[in-house]
């Protein structure tokens, strides 16, 4: 099983873990295959979706990986606006979780800025 169907299944089951698949170089190298074979981005509205999730870690890892997505995928910023990330995330700033807190700042602050490389 490679890296991608490990991923890809790990987020189809809801039980996201940080891992080795949760990296910036893991998404630099797959972040083309969160499109799909169709185009629909379904994985990307199963990891939106699980920003709603009561496990605190699932969600953090999710915002985690939506923000890496906006960074490495050509327009991913206007996708996961589009596909409603933001406002989902949005809220999740103010959780009590300090962790889920700053996975979702740095969430929405990758979605929200144009050249996120540039910000160290």
């Amino acid at each position: 099983m490679t890296r991608w169907e490990v991923y890809k299944n790990e987020v189809e089951s809801g039980h996201l873990q940080w891992g080795s698949t949760h990296t910036e170089a893991f998404f630099k190298e797959n972040a083309r295959m969160i499109e799909g074979s169709d185009g629909d981005f379904h994985l990307l509205k199963v990891l939106i979706a699980l920003l709603s999730n009561h496990d605190e870690e699932v969600a953090a890892v999710a915002c985690y990986d939506i923000g890496e997505f906006v960074r490495h995928y050509p327009n991913g910023r206007a996708i996961a606006k589009r596909l409603g990330a933001k406002d989902v995330v949005m809220p999740l700033i103010e959780h009590e979780n300090v962790e889920l807190q700053r996975h979702a700042l740095q969430c929405v602050s990758k979605i929200m800025v144009n050249n996120w490389e540039y910000v160290k």
